[in-house]
């Protein structure tokens, strides 16, 4: 990994915290999400079942979909948590590589993609989001939708700036919130997970993973997306049990999620492009 990858906020805190991700994450449930998510595209006229899943993680976010049948490439900034999304599905490194959603290149032709748990919240700049749906974009034809999920100001005033302990067999996760009460549209952030995990001398490591987040209103989402070349086909809230609502309140909601068709039109900056 180059020193200037490890260098960036999202790698450096998603290569500490992959061996600890799927104990921190154990309650989400993936399966009942995108059988959600899945119906809402069904209605919209998904035309397939390729499926390109961005910011993957360690493949939590596609498993349930590659279990119904979708014919699955992944990606994701971090290389420890592609390792251990190659070794959850058994795809190999044609399948499930390492990419930066804000250069993302053509990796095919999908029906659909897909960039769930808040990836994009980690792009600190609308340059970089826009890069990032422009590169989407470039891998899906006319038709082809996106799906993807950004959290609500709900999250950053009170998630970002709690702390909280979460306890597990593997460790002890301590989230540290240093953000304020009062969150402004668009700003940034910043929270701290400590994971402590027991060694097999009975000592006990720390680890710490430092997540930084920006606020990303739906009125720039709607104004970035025609550039992109996407038009919006709905915008859910989503609460605690993965249930998706109607209209999205980002003062009720903790995710707004959106479903997006890509046009026949929209500049589409190429791969590398700025």
């Amino acid at each position: 990994m180059t020193p200037s990858a490890i260098a960036d906020p999202a790698v450096a805190a998603y290569e500490a915290l992959a061996p600890f991700y799927d104990a921190y994450t154990h309650t989400y449930d993936h399966h009942r999400w995108l059988g959600n998510l899945e119906a809402i595209a069904l209605e919209a006229g998904l035309p397939g079942r390729r499926l390109l899943d961005v910011a993957c993680g360690t493949g939590k976010s596609f498993m349930p979909m590659l279990e119904r049948g979708y014919e699955v490439v992944a990606c994701d900034i971090s290389p420890a948590m592609v390792e251990r999304a190659r070794a959850r599905s058994g795809l190999d490194d044609a399948d499930v590589l390492v990419a930066d959603v804000r250069d993302l290149p053509r990796l095919g032709t999908f029906d659909m993609a897909t960039c769930l748990d808040d990836s994009l919240n980690y792009l600190l700049s609308e340059e970089e989001l826009g890069r990032a749906l422009a590169g989407v974009a470039r891998n899906l034809p006319p038709g082809g939708l996106f799906i993807f999920d950004l959290n609500s100001l709900l999250v950053y005033e009170r998630h970002f700036s709690l702390d909280r302990i979460l306890e597990t067999e593997e460790a002890m996760f301590c989230w540290r919130g240093t953000g304020e009460a009062a969150v402004a549209q668009g700003a940034v952030s910043e929270a701290t997970i400590e994971i402590f995990s027991a060694r097999e001398d009975g000592c006990w490591t720390r680890t710490s993973s430092r997540h930084l987040q920006r606020h990303h209103d739906p009125a720039l989402i709607q104004r970035l997306l025609p550039g992109a070349g996407f038009e919006l086909v709905d915008l859910y809230g989503q609460v605690t049990g993965a249930r998706l609502e109607q209209p999205a309140d980002e003062a009720r909601h903790l995710k707004c999620v959106y479903f997006c068709r890509r046009t026949e039109a929209g500049a589409v900056v190429p791969a590398g492009g700025g």
